[in-house]
């Protein structure tokens, strides 16, 4: 590697004196002369030296002046300089950013060694610099890797959102309800759903194996099963319709019973409401629900078998049939809020915890209990990780 050397001295005798010393080490060297500071301000610039040996005593600008110009210079401000001068200039040049200091008149022997050990940290300097420019570029590649990969998904919630039920459907069929959704990530693995057929109202929420976009993707599988199941047949019994919905989700996945194969799947909770006889019919796949009538909430468990592959698979769903008086609730939900590590002590949120909560609200207008279960759960997890996706669905009866 060639290294260029400045030489900032008025005298050229001075000049020679140092070239011939460098050319005793090869001609790894070209050295520039430059008689006054400001001549080495403007050759620094044009020619970007390795380094810069600076006298101090100089005319127009001396060597003082002529570093803080280097220095203040975006282009010359990184070029490392020697000061050649006497020890009295030693304060005054290492204030203004001098590298090193050699005393005149100067030893050949220590003039080299100090040059040489200049340019190998030099060197390695250049390195790290190369090196983090190196990171920067992976760092801004792998930065734009990620605003796409974000933007994907972003735009994937528009999709997620779109096949979810409309604000108005649900309204329509169940004018006082909430929503509370709060997904992992972007995307959730948790979905709700709702129809209306034969005089009936449906509602289900389901919590998809995964979270983010491998959950995402059941969801939106489980949507469409949905609704293909809805349109094709009029059941009355809840159990009939996870059972057609489990058979869709195993042919999806592909899942036979073998060992060994994915066991991903779906827990859901869905129920069919009917107004005339005043009762409503649910059945579970590992998602219980709570009915809170006068003021006491009851638990209804589910089935313990998912809609998916299971050691029961074949085994049918069971309904049960609950009578509901007019201004009940009925809470639908995903295990993602009771499950949420936070409080004090850093432990789960717990179904009890939950239980008193809907309790304590269930009276309130529904925008009232949505706002109230998202600030507990908010203030709950504080700066803890969420760990699942988070679905409350509450209907008013």
């Amino acid at each position: 590697m060639k290294y260029t050397i400045l030489v900032a001295d008025d005298s050229k005798l001075y000049f020679d004196i140092i070239e011939e010393a460098f050319r005793q080490l090869g001609d790894n060297y070209r050295l520039i002369w430059a008689d006054t500071g400001k001549a080495a301000c403007q050759l620094a610039e044009k020619h970007l030296p390795d380094l810069i040996l600076m006298d101090v005593i100089m005319p127009e600008m001396n060597g003082v002046q002529a570093i803080r110009a280097l220095k203040e210079n975006p282009l010359t401000t990184d070029i490392p300089v020697i000061m050649l001068s006497a020890s009295e200039s030693l304060k005054a040049a290492c204030e203004t950013g001098a590298h090193d200091f050699i005393s005149k008149p100067f030893n050949h022997f220590e003039l080299l060694m100090r040059v040489r050990a200049s340019l190998t940290l030099i060197d390695k300097i250049k390195e790290i610099k190369k090196q983090k420019e190196k990171l920067e570029k992976e760092h801004q590649k792998i930065s734009q890797q990620r605003k796409e990969i974000i933007d994907d998904i972003t735009y994937s919630k528009r999709i997620q959102k779109a096949i979810l039920p409309t604000n108005e459907l649900i309204k329509n069929i169940f004018p006082e309800h909430f929503v509370l959704n709060i997904p992992r990530n972007i995307v959730s693995g948790d979905f709700y759903w709702v129809g209306q057929k034969s005089g009936k109202k449906i509602i289900t929420v389901a919590d998809c194996t995964g979270h983010g976009i491998s959950g995402a993707f059941m969801t939106m599988a489980g949507i469409a099963y949905m609704n293909d199941i809805f349109n094709r047949y009029t059941l009355d019994d809840p159990a009939e319709f996870l059972f057609l919905l489990r058979e869709q989700v195993m042919k999806l996945l592909h899942q036979k019973g073998i060992e060994g194969e994915a066991t991903d799947g779906m827990d859901v909770a869905l129920c069919i409401i009917d107004e005339k006889k005043k009762c409503f019919k649910y059945a579970g796949a590992n998602n219980p629900i709570y009915h809170i009538n006068q003021h006491e909430l009851h638990l209804y468990k589910a089935d313990r078998m998912p809609i998916g592959i299971h050691v029961n698979f074949t085994t049918p769903f069971t309904s049960q049939t609950y009578p509901y008086r007019p201004g009940d609730m009925l809470y639908l939900f995903s295990d993602g809020y009771p499950d949420q590590f936070g409080g004090p002590e850093n432990k789960k949120f717990r179904y009890k915890h939950f239980q008193d909560l809907l309790l304590s609200i269930h009276q309130a207008p529904m925008s009232d209990q949505n706002e109230i279960l998202r600030h507990t759960f908010f203030n709950w997890k504080g700066e803890e990780e969420q760990i699942d996706d988070i679905l409350i669905f509450g209907i008013r009866l």
